[in-house]
């Protein structure tokens, strides 16, 4: 029997199957997908597996994260590893360069101004922390013991010690043998390469695991997008003006402005072809960018600003310039703004990095259907695993309420006040806080408004980590609650709502992506790459997962009791039952507030008893 490098004295049911069936694709160099629900304990039988034939085969694993909040399980995971097998490996938590920037004068910088201007203060010298770090030999011991206690802890030695924490921790992954990062190191095409050389790793000897690898897409898209509006034009010139550059680049805002006179008749938005634009801008957009990333740095130095339009015009061109088949440009109307953006639809071009590790394991409580992402992996010898979720069957039941719909043409005052009546008569019969999850702030605002419930912790739009933190500790404290968040957000995705703090959740609606040329335009390229199932694998599925996700934040361990309601008539629908039914399981029961008093018992009515004193 293979001794595996696991952490605790036994795994969870189906987790010892998922440890087996990693190491197995391990074994064959095959890449694998992992569909798994939470509480499985999918981090610490993927680290157990890789980490086992890593060392035991001379290979590296990587760990990545779409988000930096996500490392510290795998943290958690190694250390408990590394102390009950008495070490014998090393490993670090390597976040980006921004959040292990030491100097003050550059780490609070917005992210397209940070990095040229660290570049510029290293090559000038202006940077100690970064010159300390260069004629230093040897790291400290404290300092590269602290690499496997999480990043937030390296950076706080390393600033003790006036080092720079980015490059500090590149030096000190050259040594380790698991590095926890992020996506963006990978996904990233003007990252990964200049990424692995530093730390002197390469992909061909590791395993990679993917958390949430549900995103990968999507993120990797991102990476590959971008847009500017006219008025970053007019900065940008006025930026160039103030430093005294002859470069003029207003032309580009004249030329938006006769494409929006011609194309934005009648409508608030329209694709951009080549022709539109000159074929010089085309031929010198890189070259072009160049020029302006080094007038952006210039202009941030000379004057006391914390960005730059000069910088972000540049990263724009690029995108302009890596323009491809897989990809669309697009002009449109906010207001009295224009906007055009390079979309990524499909990023092969980023995606093209599955192909060279060792093995891939992909792992997520939503990857399903997993032929999809098998599919969108473009891995033809992956293998594919589905498991059953640990947690009793009977400390979870979902239902359907048919009766309304979030439907664009069906929305108004009259559907919002049902929803908000469905919501209120829900949340009666459940002891103790709520979530309920809309698909988009617009709906959430509209229900809000009818919503008679005493005690509500709503989701704002556009708030930052910190709001959303201070949010989260909020509702962490509250008791007889109702969380008003939307799907795919910070609050439905990769958030661990610990000790059942939520009995109970409604999904409103279906999070659909809008209709808009965006998105119709990769139903296309996504219909032409996967045979005729664009509209499933680009428009459909995405939504229900969001709302998968969303569901599954309540039950995070195998005593946690929840409700789980979905609402709205589409869900009855056999394309989106299937995939929920796959995931949650459905009553079937009609009368489901009887059920769920049934479900509670006499806790609900005491409850709402309380709750009327």
């Amino acid at each position: 029997m293979m001794q595996f490098l696991f952490r605790f004295d036994r795994p969870r049911e189906h987790q010892a199957q998922m440890i087996e069936d990693i190491y197995a694709a391990m074994q064959q160099g095959r890449s694998i997908l992992v569909n798994a629900p939470t509480g499985i304990g999918k981090t610490d039988a993927a680290l157990s597996a890789a980490l086992t034939y890593a060392l035991n085969n001379g290979l590296d694993v990587f760990f990545l994260t779409p988000k930096i909040s996500q490392h510290a399980i795998a943290v958690e995971a190694l250390r408990g590893i590394s102390e009950k097998f008495g070490g014998g490996f090393s490993f670090i938590d390597l976040v980006g360069k921004a959040n292990l920037c030491t100097n003050e004068a550059a780490n609070m910088l917005p992210s397209e101004s940070f990095y040229p201007t660290c570049e510029k203060l290293m090559s000038g010298r202006k940077c100690q922390f970064y010159t300390k770090f260069k004629e230093t030999g040897e790291l400290p011991q404290n300092l590269l013991k602290s690499a496997s206690m999480g990043h937030h802890r390296f950076f706080g030695e390393a600033f003790s010690e006036g080092l720079c924490g980015y490059y500090s921790a590149i030096r000190a992954a050259r040594n380790s043998r698991i590095i926890i990062a992020d996506y963006a190191h990978m996904l990233s095409p003007y990252t990964r390469s200049v990424f692995l050389k530093s730390i002197s790793h390469s992909l061909s000897n590791s395993i990679v695991i993917w958390d949430e690898a549900h995103n990968i897409v999507n993120l990797a898209s991102e990476y590959l997008s971008s847009s500017i509006t006219y008025s970053v034009i007019e900065r940008a010139q006025k930026e160039l003006e103030e430093i005294g550059s002859s470069i003029d680049v207003s032309y580009i805002g004249f030329i938006m402005k006769a494409v929006s006179q011609r194309k934005l008749v009648n409508v608030t938005e329209a694709f951009v072809e080549r022709t539109d634009f000159p074929k010089e801008l085309e031929d010198e957009a890189e070259s072009l960018a160049d020029s302006l990333e080094k007038r952006g740095l210039e202009y941030l130095e000379k004057s006391s600003a914390k960005r730059s339009s000069l910088v972000h015009l540049s990263r724009f061109l690029r995108a302009w310039s890596g323009y491809d088949e897989t990809a669309t440009r697009i002009i449109s109307r906010h207001g009295p703004s224009i906007r055009i953006s390079v979309k990524s639809l499909f990023p092969k071009k980023s995606l093209e990095v599955l192909r060279e590790p060792y093995a891939n394991i992909f792992m997520s409580a939503t990857m399903a259907p997993i032929n999809m992402y098998s599919d969108m992996f473009m891995l033809d010898s992956s293998v594919s695993k589905n498991y059953e979720s640990p947690f009793p069957k009977a400390n979870r039941i979902a239902f359907i309420d048919g009766s309304i719909t979030t439907k664009y043409e069906s929305r108004s005052a009259e559907e919002y006040a049902k929803i908000a009546e469905r919501i209120g008569e829900f949340r009666k019969h459940i002891p103790g806080n709520i979530a309920v999850f809309f698909p988009s702030f617009n709906v959430l605002k509209g229900t809000a408004r009818h919503l008679s419930m005493a005690k509500t912790i709503v989701q704002e739009e556009n708030m930052n980590s910190t709001a959303t933190g201070a949010l989260l500790e909020k509702f962490a404290r509250s008791r007889d609650t109702a969380l008003l968040a939307v799907m795919g957000g910070s609050l439905s995705e990769g958030v661990d709502y610990r000790d059942n703090l939520i009995k109970g959740i409604v999904i409103v609606g279906i999070p659909l992506s809008v209709p808009d040329l965006e998105t119709r335009a990769r139903i296309g390229v996504f219909e032409k790459q996967f045979g005729g199932r664009g509209f499933e694998y680009a428009y459909t599925t995405p939504a229900i997962i969001r709302a998968i996700q969303a569901a599954g934040r309540a039950v995070r361990n195998e005593t946690d009791r929840a409700v789980i309601l979905f609402l709205d008539k589409r869900y009855i629908w056999r394309g989106y039952s299937s995939l929920i039914e796959g995931s949650v399981g459905i009553s079937k029961s009609i009368d489901y507030i009887g059920e769920i008093d049934r479900f509670w018992g006499s806790a609900a009515k005491s409850a709402e008893k309380g709750r009327q004193m």
